[in-house]
């Protein structure tokens, strides 16, 4: 028999095997690292550092600086000068007496009288005194409200204008005065255009359809009276019509200032002298408004006196601030 351990050939006496007898050995074991499984990024794992991470940032948006040029300066003075603050202020009160007027109406039954007392004997039976005096009434009571809401919204918006305008030029801290203000003019005054020129349209209109039906009938004794009528209205709205017309114009250069202004105030640009024609008309209509105050006052009492004489002045100042833009651009040797 063979040993198991050694594998020599055991004693036939039955002793243990000499391998038995030695000492034990002690066992050299061997340790294996084990393989740690690895994970294939598509670039070498040894030694590796993450790059930074660089994220896109959007684009920081800077004001464009818009260069600082003489115009802007001639342009800061002219709308902080006390002229145009004296505008201001004038404007905002003309607006309040506006609202106080509208607050306060006249009674129609006074206006009545005072109309039937100057027309001729022979115009007085057209229209009677009952239907004027309700048609009155019922235009009152019906546009109050509604006249003194347009006025704060239209009336506030412009006088905003106005000083913001002025606030801005004042301020020292600003190289050139805000456009926002300019930018409501405009709007206002592109509004007044359009309806002037619909009102324009609308009063040819009317002039025909009413010379067609007064020329169409037959008034038997009262011919050379409703003959006399009709030249007197068809001279009318030929007044009407080009006082309209005038005004039109006057609409359209003003917005074309205003144009000129703004781009100025925007680029640095020279702007182009103020139209004269406007300071014209505005003196023309302080003249017209000065003489209808009387009137008015006639009419309506003395609520309207105030308010009248506020309007006078507004168109003198307009007239003056037209004439003083054109003198500092010459003065600055920019007019053109």
């Amino acid at each position: 028999m063979y040993c198991t351990n050694c594998g020599r050939k055991l004693p036939e006496d039955g002793s243990p095997c000499v391998c038995r007898q030695q000492p034990a050995q002690p066992e050299q074991q061997t340790y294996t690292q084990p393989v740690q499984p690895q994970q294939n990024y598509g670039a070498p794992t040894q030694n590796f550092q993450m790059p930074p991470q660089y994220y896109a940032q959007p684009p920081v948006q800077y004001p464009v600086q818009r260069p600082i040029t003489p115009v802007h300066g001639v342009l800061k003075s002219f709308f902080a000068s006390p002229l145009f603050l004296i505008t201001a202020i004038l404007f905002s009160v003309n607006l309040l007496f506006q609202i106080i007027a509208s607050l306060f109406p006249q009674d129609p039954a006074y206006i009545v009288n005072q109309i039937y007392s100057n027309l001729p004997y022979e115009m007085q039976f057209i229209v009677s005194p009952g239907d004027l005096y309700s048609a009155l009434s019922d235009a009152q009571s019906g546009t109050t409200v509604g006249t003194v809401i347009g006025m704060l919204i239209t009336g506030g918006l412009m006088a905003a204008a106005y000083w913001i305008t002025y606030i801005s030029a004042k301020n020292p801290s600003i190289p050139a005065a805000k456009t926002a203000g300019l930018t409501i003019m405009k709007v206002f005054s592109i509004i007044s255009l359009v309806v002037m020129s619909l009102a324009e349209v609308l009063c040819v209109v009317l002039a025909v359809i009413f010379g067609v039906a007064l020329a169409g009938n037959d008034y038997g004794y009262m011919d050379e009276m409703m003959s006399v009528i009709f030249v007197f209205l068809i001279a009318a709205c030929i007044f009407g019509f080009v006082v309209l017309i005038f005004e039109i114009i006057y609409e359209a250069k003003v917005i074309k200032m205003l144009n000129s202004a703004k781009n100025a105030m925007l680029t640095g640009m020279v702007p182009n002298k103020a139209s004269v024609f406007v300071a014209v008309i505005c003196f023309i209509s302080a003249a017209v408004s000065f003489f209808s105050v009387f009137g008015d006052a006639v009419l309506y009492g003395w609520i309207r006196v105030p308010l009248g004489l506020t309007s006078v002045a507004l168109n003198v100042l307009y007239g003056l601030l037209i004439l003083q833009f054109n003198k500092m651009l010459k003065n600055a040797g920019m007019a053109r």
